[in-house]
């Protein structure tokens, strides 16, 4: 027979399993088998921060990569820019502050 809860009032009712601590005292090899856990933990751990540290100096080296072949490009653009329109007697960059003081480029023409 299936029971419903027909109201909040009846949540008091319903029964809980509560645990009840053993009078037995804790046996020694739960102390080993506790420290042995605990140390494949932290050398799980020691584990993932060296291949997080390896993963971080990947990124940090793609990215000086990639702001070089920015820069590459960026020279080939300036340089294809100077065949098709002559030399500037504009400059085209200029240092400029910013709203904090902190020093930028500001592009002078497009």
């Amino acid at each position: 027979m299936k029971t419903t809860m027909r109201g909040l009032s009846e949540v008091a009712n319903l029964p809980i399993s509560r645990t009840k601590k053993s009078a037995m005292p804790a046996l020694p090899t739960t102390a080993i088998l506790g420290l042995s856990m605990a140390r494949n933990k932290r050398d799980h751990l020691q584990k993932e921060h060296t291949r997080l540290a390896k993963r971080k100096n990947q990124i940090d080296r793609r990215l000086i990569d990639l702001e070089q072949e920015m820069d590459a490009f960026l020279e080939q653009a300036r340089k294809k820019m100077v065949e098709i329109r002559g030399k500037s007697k504009v400059p085209t960059e200029a240092s400029a502050k910013g709203k904090r003081g902190h020093r930028g480029k500001m592009v002078l023409e497009y």
